[in-house]
């Protein structure tokens, strides 16, 4: 390696670049993921500006124009069974998709790092405890789990974000819970504990940022299984109600008109299934980021 070692993340090393430096550089010799990463952004954006971008209202219903054609009448992708713009819902349905993902993805992580940290490090009937809920949670298939609280909550946005993340959350707080156990032996937080720093001070300045490769690959994989989570739950009829848009529902509702109007399943499948890759192809390249092994 060219840089020194350090238990600070944002150490410089011999070379002069900090760690964080090193790390992009690691990510940006993946021309797939940096690629990935720049796709991401861009869905992001036309998600976050979907109001300007989207030529029509997306829930207006117009059954004079139903089942048109791409480039028809104004209508870029043309229109669904009831009229309504698919560009537009396209664009709000990518909003939809990418919010309940990123959100329930925040919200697993959350959990997971208070069940991970507080097991991990405080060890004893605490890890005992925490670890055997954790056991309990995993004696329920995960998928299933979202259905029954999807059902029960009721088909709306956050409920779907809740039914997803408490379903997601097990195995990241198994991986941070194998961190602290780890690194909590390190020469480096045995001083600080002798030095007088409290737990408070040695989780959050040495170890959550030396376990953060890890998390953030876990992260960036699980952001698209919660997105195939959210689709998944639209086909079963628990998706978000309607008229609002997302990929999902725009699907299992293409997917009935598939040989009249191909185009109704064809344009968010390719945004869904593009989406889902970049954000794999991203950990991909998070995780040679952390590895330093070619440096």
């Amino acid at each position: 390696m060219t840089a020194q070692h350090s238990t600070d993340s944002g150490a410089v090393g011999f070379d002069g670049v900090s760690e964080w430096g090193r790390r992009w550089r690691r990510f940006q010799r993946n021309r797939l993921a940096l690629v990935s990463l720049a796709f991401i952004v861009v869905l992001a954006l036309l998600a976050v500006f979907a109001e300007v971008i989207a030529p029509f209202d997306p829930n207006q219903p117009d059954f004079g124009k139903r089942l048109t054609g791409p480039f028809t009448d104004g209508n870029l992708l043309g229109t669904d069974v009831l009229g309504r713009d698919v560009f537009s819902r396209l664009l709000f349905g990518l909003r939809t998709a990418l919010f309940i993902a990123l959100t329930a993805e925040l919200l697993a992580l959350l959990c997971a790092l208070i069940v991970g940290v507080l097991a991990g490090y405080f060890g004893g009937r605490l890890d005992q405890l925490l670890m055997a809920a954790t056991d309990v949670m995993y004696a329920f298939p995960t998928y299933l789990f979202a259905v029954i609280l999807a059902t029960v909550l009721g088909r709306s946005t956050w409920s779907i974000i809740l039914a997803i993340a408490i379903g997601s959350w097990l195995t990241q707080a198994r991986l941070v819970r194998a961190q602290m156990i780890k690194l909590k032996t390190f020469e480096y937080v045995e001083a600080g504990r002798s030095m007088g720093a409290g737990a408070g001070t040695l989780i959050l300045r040495y170890l959550l940022p030396n376990s953060l490769g890890p998390i953030l690959v876990a992260t960036s994989f699980g952001i698209p299984a919660a997105m195939l989570a959210e689709s998944g739950l639209a086909i079963l009829g628990l998706g978000v109600a309607p008229p609002e848009a997302s990929l999902g529902t725009m699907i299992t509702e293409g997917y009935k008109y598939v040989l009249v109007q191909p185009n109704l399943i064809l344009w968010p499948f390719t945004v869904f299934a593009l989406g889902m890759l970049a954000f794999t192809w991203v950990g991909d390249g998070i995780r040679d980021a952390f590895d330093p092994k070619d440096d």
